[in-house]
């Protein structure tokens, strides 16, 4: 970025953080920008929501999703150059609140608007040709989404289409419906109950799965080997499950990279037209589907094309990185172990001194967390493919030792490394919890509401446990009546930021800001992942913004924390 040029600002507006696809979205968005000085990212996530409402609990829910949309109208004032939008249930309303900048739709149908879509029948054609024809399966069956869920129908098209293809007859009760969240027991059940004889099911999503895994294990039958189960998104829950889900998901780029690139190109006043990303299955132990294509040939050879091939499908996330010059190319190092391992086998013959440098690489890759790009189920097969077939090239009599000892050595590494990182998650998740407590505990009001009491909260928000956020508040509480038209303050009060860990309070005279300059005040934490801004409101009360800076954590759990910090700030305000 050239001296003095202005940061362009992204948006990536979702309509819900905490899943996995759009965890997903997110990650591959800020990936995409890391080395892009010139470029600014801002999250808003909303809660998706529907119209037409039925019943009480309904109503209740409708009520709190249409508060929390609010999030929508508050960032509607920021100037935005371009935005990414994944609003799969697309409403023209969201789009005319934020103006008329490029815009790109993922995940979206719409005929207007320029898209990026997954081409869903390459991986389900690839999933069901396989089952058929490689398997021999003759049942399969679908759990599939909500009606007025575009990609959900889609799929469902392709899915009978496939079968019908491959000489399969379909009929309804091969097919049931979900709201494609992990609450899927009740079609799961349904399902099963209604084909007894099914021999594999595919998932519309992977959360669909979850579902689906509790019937079966309540039934005592075993995704994989009882009934191959198979998903669609190939998030990183899926690499999690037990066992571990087979999945469709992106082939070579992945949905929000190539929203970005497009998004670019229309900045940059390119003509640019809708588009898809080509998808594969993902073989997990739900659907053993690993397709390893390398010959006695490329190994004794030790053919680099052959090794990175390995490596791309061992590591299917790396590829999607955008990696910083300045760290280690990960794809690198592990070709000059496989390489080292590989000459070793030719040779017939692995010293001391190789054996010990070859560990030391490994220590090296694992101390890099290789392990973020795949999962251990996968590593460890993949692994022993390759390992069984240098074995078996090399004879009984000829086998090095070195070799097995460094890929039980690796395989080691691999499990130990998702233990850690179940444990580090689980202390987070305490971490969080304790966090919380304590915080609520400080800011329990034993006196009269009002701004003494909202004051106190404030000198406890460090206690949240935050690592780059900024509290901002309204001067008075707004009252929303959407009986009447919402119009927000034009102005919010920066009350407090942390950076770093660190607690700043911000003194009176320099709190009040415009709406539209909340991203760009200079006491907020310099952030190479950007911002996501989460509305503080509680019942019919909107009091301000949070805004932080981008974690994965963050998206999973802001929700819930804003809900939280919403209801002390009620508490101590209103009362």
């Amino acid at each position: 970025m050239k001296n003095g040029e202005k940061k362009k600002t992204i948006g990536l507006v979702l309509e819900e953080a905490h899943s996995d696809f759009s965890k997903s979205i997110i990650h591959s968005v800020v990936h995409a920008m890391m080395n892009r000085k010139d470029l600014k990212l801002i999250v808003v996530p909303g809660r998706q929501d529907v119209d037409e409402v039925t019943v009480l609990s309904e109503d209740i829910v409708h009520r709190y999703k249409r508060m929390y949309n609010l999030i929508y109208k508050i960032n509607g004032n920021i100037h935005f150059d371009g935005l990414i939008f994944t609003l799969p249930n697309y409403r023209p309303f969201q789009d005319d609140i934020f103006g008329n900048v490029p815009k790109v739709f993922v995940a979206t149908t719409s005929d207007k608007e320029v898209t990026v879509n997954y081409n869903d029948e390459m991986g389900i054609r690839e999933a069901i040709d396989y089952l058929v024809k490689i398997k021999g399966v003759t049942k399969i069956c679908m759990i599939g989404g909500r009606d007025e869920n575009a990609d959900a129908q889609k799929r469902k098209s392709i899915f009978i289409k496939c079968l019908e293809d491959n000489g399969l007859i379909y009929n309804d009760l091969m097919y049931e419906k979900s709201d494609m969240s992990e609450n899927s027991h009740a079609a799961a059940a349904k399902l099963l109950k209604n084909n007894p004889d099914a021999q594999a099911v595919f998932c519309v999503n992977d959360p669909t799965a979850c579902g689906l895994y509790d019937v079966m294990r309540k039934k005592g039958l075993i995704p994989g080997k009882d009934i191959y189960v198979f998903g669609f998104d190939n998030a990183s829950m899926a690499g999690n499950m037990v066992p571990p889900l087979a999945s469709i998901g992106c082939e070579g780029v992945t949905l929000g990279q190539k929203a970005l690139e497009m998004l670019l190109d229309m900045m940059s006043g390119k003509k640019v037209t809708s588009d898809v990303v080509p998808t594969r299955l993902f073989g997990r132990e739900s659907f053993d589907y690993d397709m390893y294509d390398f010959s006695v040939k490329e190994m004794i050879s030790v053919d680099s094309a052959f090794i990175y091939r390995f490596f791309d499908k061992c590591f299917y996330r790396y590829r999607n990185e955008v990696v910083d010059p300045k760290e280690i190319n990960l794809r690198r190092l592990f070709y000059e172990i496989i390489s080292r391992m590989l000459k070793a086998m030719k040779n017939r013959y692995m010293s001391e001194e190789q054996f010990e440098e070859i560990r030391r690489l490994i220590d090296i890759l694992f101390d890099n967390r290789i392990m973020m790009y795949t999962d251990a189920n996968r590593f460890v097969r993949s692994l022993t493919i390759l390992q069984n077939s240098m074995n078996e090239i090399q004879k009984a009599v000829h086998i090095i030792p070195g070799n097995n000892r460094l890929f039980s050595y690796m395989k080691d590494k691999a499990i130990h490394a998702q233990a850690l990182r179940r444990n580090i998650e689980s202390r987070g998740y305490i971490s969080g919890r304790n966090n919380m407590f304590d915080f609520l505990v400080s800011v329990t009001r034993y006196e009269e509401p009002g701004e003494g009491a909202l004051n106190r909260l404030i000198e406890n928000f460090d206690k949240l446990g935050f690592i780059n956020c900024a509290l901002y508040l309204y001067d008075e509480p707004y009252k929303c009546d959407f009986d009447s038209e919402i119009t927000l303050p034009e102005r919010l009060n920066l009350k407090c930021v942390i950076k770093g860990g660190e607690f700043y309070s911000i003194p009176k005279d320099r709190q009040s800001c415009l709406v539209e300059n909340i991203f760009n005040r200079g006491e907020l934490a310099a952030t190479k992942k950007g911002y996501i801004s989460y509305p503080l409101f509680y019942s019919d009360y909107l009091f301000g913004i949070l805004v932080c800076g981008v974690t994965r954590e963050l998206a999973e759990t802001g929700e819930f924390i804003t809900s939280q910090l919403g209801r002390a700030i009620y508490l101590n305000w209103i009362g």
